[in-house]
């Protein structure tokens, strides 16, 4: 009898383990973006308040606060996901993750070619841990809709934060900042608020479907004040472009991926042909966009990174080894005027093409198609879901055009990817409510 009892107390105490776990689980991804969106710019504001050094040997330098935070985090997401029975296996099924690993396996590789092999391994680690922290938490939640409320949750504290700062403090010299340390961060993460506000006005009913699209304006209104074009125009385009795309491919019973693929080799081909039958070049489109000819300084920062590219075009500099490496880079030694002060070339194609060669930008590009295909992955049964999830994939692969976030550390823009990609994967509500029938019966 006493035997029984203790085995009963162990039976429930287990339960209750696993239920927490299963409680902890879909918060994670939230915590994730919350550390990144809210957390992460107020520490790096008060960290370097008043502080003027070398920008390169600043960001060569470790966190051990940063650090901490991720250990805990995979920590938290490999526990909770053990303890909801979840097959690790399954994870690497996923082909966005096998081929994001194929890049960073790759990236591992780089390190022995590296000119900082230390400060590329300690990158390295970070991504690795980033990606299965982001992966496990996304892919074993059983409750999808769980996680993309506390998601939101956080691009909701995000908007009213930044609208607040942008109504009572002045802008900067050339657009608002917000919380945040420059007007193109501002910009990107308002663009992504107004996604997941506009999802979350959708799918909700009643006083919160209210509250959101007034979210929805509020984070237009802090993005005009940024003065952030990129992310002001994909804000505008992409949510509209990818409607079309969703509403044509449930009327004909296909695949949004190819649709969008589609799309895309056809809009390339006709930008070329139009180009050669008017003459309408680079130099003018910038003009268009950005009133100057060199995509505001871009063309100068692209010029110096083709340059480096071609001293190593298949494999690259080493991973994490270009930008931000400390003193004695080539970057310090060879960039021209401005270029020697930034962390990045504002391509993200070319950052890769500079760290990784042909090979890394070949993974790359084969991850953005997987992505596609995972995000279309809900377009049956629900619509609102595959909206959310391929305009977050082709905001962060046009983002990437004219900035760059791809294997970048925290950067919310390559999180998103990921998170986007693995979403549809995560279950949803009623696969929760009949894991619940089967466990009590």
């Amino acid at each position: 009898m006493t035997d029984d009892r203790y085995e009963q107390a162990s039976i429930d105490a287990g339960d209750t383990a696993n239920e927490l776990a299963r409680f902890v689980l879909p918060w994670i991804p939230a915590i994730i973006m919350a550390y990144s969106v809210l957390i992460s710019p107020a520490i790096l504001r008060w960290r370097f308040a008043g502080e003027i050094s070398d920008i390169n040997i600043t960001a060569s330098q470790s966190s051990p606060l940063n650090q901490m935070f991720w250990i805990v985090v995979l920590g938290m997401a490999v526990i909770a996901a053990w303890r909801s029975n979840a097959r690790f296996g399954q994870l690497f099924s996923d082909p966005v993750i096998v081929l994001v690993f194929c890049y960073l396996a790759f990236a591992l590789l780089s390190v022995l070619w590296s000119p900082v092999p230390a400060i590329a391994f300690r990158r390295l680690a970070l991504q690795i841990i980033i990606v299965l922290a982001l992966g496990i938490s996304t892919v074993f939640a059983d409750d999808r809709d769980a996680i993309l409320d506390r998601v939101l949750a956080v691009f909701a504290i995000a908007v009213i934060l930044n609208a607040a700062v942008v109504l009572l403090t002045p802008p900067g010299p050339i657009g608002h900042e917000g919380i945040y340390s420059q007007k193109n961060e501002l910009g990107v993460m308002m663009a992504f608020a107004m996604l997941f506000c506009i999802y979350g006005a959708v799918v909700k009913r009643g006083w919160l479907r209210i509250v959101l699209v007034g979210l929805v304006f509020a984070a237009f209104y802090a993005l005009v004040e940024s003065k952030s074009k990129t992310s002001l125009g994909l804000a505008v385009t992409m949510p509209v472009f990818v409607f079309v795309v969703v509403t044509i491919t449930r009327f004909l019973r296909m695949n949004a991926a190819l649709l969008v693929l589609f799309a895309a080799v056809l809009g390339l081909l006709a930008g070329l042909y139009l180009s050669a039958l008017t003459a309408f070049g680079f130099a003018d489109l910038s003009m268009f966009l950005f009133d100057d000819e060199t995509f505001t300084g871009r063309t100068v920062i692209w010029q110096f990174a083709l340059d480096v590219i071609s001293r190593s075009p298949l494999v690259g500099q080493g991973y994490a080894s270009f930008w931000g490496v400390g003193a004695g880079s080539i970057v310090q030694r060879e960039a021209p005027g401005f270029v020697v002060g930034l962390l990045q070339a504002h391509n993200g194609y070319l950052d890769t093409l500079l760290e990784t060669g042909a090979v890394g930008l070949s993974i790359l590009l084969a991850t953005i198609v997987a992505a596609l295909f995972s995000a279309a992955r809900a377009g049956a049964d629900r619509p609102a879901l595959c909206w959310l999830s391929i305009t977050l994939v082709l905001t962060v692969v046009s983002h990437n055009m004219l900035e760059s976030s791809w294997f970048r550390g925290y950067s919310v823009t390559w999180m998103l990817f990921i998170f986007a990609a693995l979403l549809p994967r995560a279950a949803d509500p009623s696969a929760r409510a009949s894991l619940g029938d089967e466990r009590r019966h």
